[in-house]
């Protein structure tokens, strides 16, 4: 197994855990926020959208990039 696989489980581990994250929150009466309501706590303040927005460029630029 070369280090390129171990990437890409881990990316695959980091989505199926966010995933399940999601679906519990989603869940009535449950304790942990879902995805929409943390970024929207997190774009009420001025940083927190900054923060946002650097996510946003350093995904483009490292995924996306041609």
């Amino acid at each position: 197994m070369s280090t390129h696989d171990v990437t890409l489980w881990g990316y695959a581990l980091l989505v199926t855990a966010l995933a399940v994250l999601e679906l519990v929150g989603r869940r009535p009466g449950s304790s942990v926020p879902s995805l929409g309501v943390v970024i929207g706590t997190v774009m009420s303040r001025r940083s927190g959208r900054v923060a946002v927005m650097a996510a946003w460029v350093w995904l483009g630029l490292h995924f996306l990039a041609l």
